[in-house]
C-alpha cells in the first residue's frame, strides 16, 4: 500500500516540517494524525474539500492509511465544478475543516475501489469531468520512477504554489517530496508570480515547480531583483515549452537544474522528463519516457504503456475503452519522436487546427508570436465554419495595433498559419495553476 511505502521513508526524517502561512506539522506528527483520524474513516470513498492544501494533505494521508479512496476537490474551481465532480464519482461524504460530512444518501458502489488510492478528475472547467481511478500501485510506480531522475533530497525545501487537486502537483511535488524527505511549504495565493517569488525567498526554497507561463513571469522578475532567488531545481510542466521561455529561465537561473517534464492525470501523472543537461540543447522536448514506461507515436498521437497507467475512468466504461487500447493509453496529444527517442509534444489532438488539409498546431503559432518583445501572451485556436477548413483566431495581449500584429504574423508564420481574426485582450484566461484554459476559445 502507498501509505506504508511513504511511511517507511518519512520515518527517516521525522522532524522535517510541512507548513503554510498559518500552520505547520512535522512528518512524525502527520503520520500520527493520519493514523488516528484514519481509524475513524469507515466509508469506501471521501471527497476532500479544504481551503488549505496542508489540511488536504493531512486528510489524504488519513485516507491512504485507512485504504479509502480519496477524491481531491478545490474551491478555486467554483461550486459548479465541484458539484459536477461530486455527481460524476457519486460522492456521499466530504471531509472538510468541520470533519466528515454526509452530503447525500449513499449509493451502491459501481466500481471495485479496493486498490484505488485516488479518483483524480480531469481539470476541464466545462462539460462533464472524467474521474481517473489511480491505484496504489500506479502511484508507487510513478513516485519510484520520478525519484530515479529528480535530484532532490532532505536538504531541499520545496515551495508548492499550485493546488494538490492537480495530479502533477500531488505526485510530482508533494508525494515525491515526502518520499525524498524534503521540507515543504504550501502557498494558496494562486497565479500571482510576484507573491510566489516573494514567498520562495522568504521560505529559502531550493525547489520550485510550475508552468512555463508562471516561470517565464517569475524569471523576468528574478532577473530584475536586487537579491535574486537561487534555486537548485525547477520542474516545468503543464504547457509546451518555448525556446524564448527557456532562454529567459536560463538567464534568471543560470546554475539551476531545469527539468522539462510531461504527464497526464491518466498516467499518475508523470510520463517523461528532459534531463537537465539537455535543457539548453533540446528545450522544447519533454525528454524520454520514465524507466517503467514505453512510448510510441501512431497516427501522430502519443501512446504510452506501463504500470502507472490508470485503472480506468470511474463509471465510464466507454471512455475507458477509448483511452486504453490493447494495453496502451491514448494520450490525446499530438507528438513526435526524434532519432534519439526524445518526445516533442505539438498540441492536444482536439486543439489541432485543420486548414486546407494542413495540420496546424496552435502552440507553434503562439510560440512564434511570443518571440516578439511587444507581445506578452497569445492564444490561437480554430473556429469551424460551413466549409471543410477552419478559421484561425488569435487573442493577443499587446499594446500594438491589429495591423502591426498582423505584420508580425506575416514575418513569423507560414502563409497557411496566418490568422483570420485578431482580437486584442487584456489577458489570456488561465486556471488556478496558471495553465491556459483552452476549453473556452472559439465557443
Amino acid at each position: 500500500m502507498l501509505y506504508e511505502f511513504l511511511k517507511d521513508k518519512m520515518l527517516q526524517h521525522p522532524d522535517q516540517v510541512i507548513s503554510n502561512d498559518s500552520d505547520s506539522i512535522t512528518y512524525s506528527e502527520l503520520l500520527e494524525y493520519a493514523e488516528t483520524f484514519g481509524k475513524t474513516l469507515t466509508k469506501e470513498k471521501y471527497g476532500l474539500l479544504f481551503d488549505s492544501d496542508l489540511d488536504t494533505a493531512k486528510a489524504l494521508l488519513a485516507c491512504l492509511y485507512a485504504n479509502k479512496t480519496a477524491v481531491l476537490l478545490s474551491k478555486r474551481y467554483g461550486e459548479a465544478h465541484i458539484q459536477r465532480i461530486i455527481d460524476t464519482v457519486k460522492l456521499s461524504y466530504l471531509i472538510t475543516e468541520e470533519g466528515v460530512n454526509k452530503i447525500s444518501d449513499e449509493q451502491d458502489e459501481c466500481e471495485d475501489l479496493s486498490d484505488v488510492a485516488l479518483i483524480m478528475c480531469t481539470s476541464g472547467t466545462t462539460g462533464k469531468p472524467k474521474g481517473a481511478m489511480i491505484t496504489h500501485s500506479n502511484l508507487i510506480t510513478n513516485i519510484t520512477d520520478i525519484s530515479k531522475y529528480f535530484g532532490i533530497n532532505d536538504t531541499d525545501h520545496i515551495l508548492i504554489a499550485r493546488p494538490l487537486y492537480h495530479c502533477a502537483v500531488l505526485t510530482g511535488e508533494f508525494l515525491i517530496s515526502l518520499f525524498k524527505g524534503l521540507s515543504i511549504s504550501f502557498m494558496t495565493e494562486g497565479f500571482v508570480p510576484a507573491k510566489i517569488l516573494k514567498k520562495a525567498k522568504e521560505a529559502k526554497a531550493t525547489v520550485l515547480c510550475g508552468t512555463p507561463t508562471l516561470l517565464y513571469h517569475l524569471s523576468g522578475m528574478n532577473l530584475k531583483s536586487r537579491e535574486p532567488l537561487v534555486l537548485k531545481s525547477i520542474a516545468v510542466s503543464g504547457e509546451c515549452m518555448t525556446e524564448t521561455v527557456a532562454k529567459v529561465m536560463r538567464n534568471a537561473f543560470p546554475k539551476t537544474d531545469i527539468y522539462n517534464v510531461y504527464g497526464l492525470t491518466e498516467a499518475s501523472p508523470r510520463v517523461s522528463y528532459l534531463p537537465p543537461d539537455e535543457f539548453d540543447n533540446k528545450p522544447t522536448s519533454v525528454g524520454i519516457p520514465l524507466s517503467s514506461l514505453k512510448a510510441r507515436v501512431i497516427d501522430d498521437e502519443l501512446l504510452i504503456t506501463g504500470n502507472s497507467i490508470m485503472k480506468g475512468y470511474y463509471n465510464n466504461r466507454e471512455a475507458t475503452t477509448r483511452a486504453k487500447q490493447d494495453g496502451w493509453l491514448c494520450t490525446g496529444d499530438v507528438a513526435e519522436l526524434d532519432e534519439q527517442g526524445y518526445i516533442y509534444i505539438k498540441c492536444r489532438k482536439d486543439n489541432m487546427i485543420i486548414r486546407a488539409g494542413m495540420n496546424i498546431y496552435p502552440q507553434e503559432i503562439e510560440n512564434a508570436l511570443k518571440e516578439n518583445e511587444n507581445i506578452s501572451d497569445v492564444l490561437a485556436y480554430g473556429v469551424k465554419n460551413d466549409t471543410v477548413s477552419e478559421k484561425i483566431h488569435i487573442k493577443v495581449v499587446s499594446s500594438l495595433s491589429k495591423a502591426k500584429i498582423f505584420n508580425i504574423c506575416k514575418q513569423k508564420l507560414l502563409s497557411y498559419e496566418l490568422p483570420d481574426v485578431i482580437e486584442i485582450v487584456d489577458e489570456i484566461p488561465k486556471n488556478a495553476s496558471g495553465k491556459v484554459i483552452r476549453s473556452v476559445e472559439g465557443s
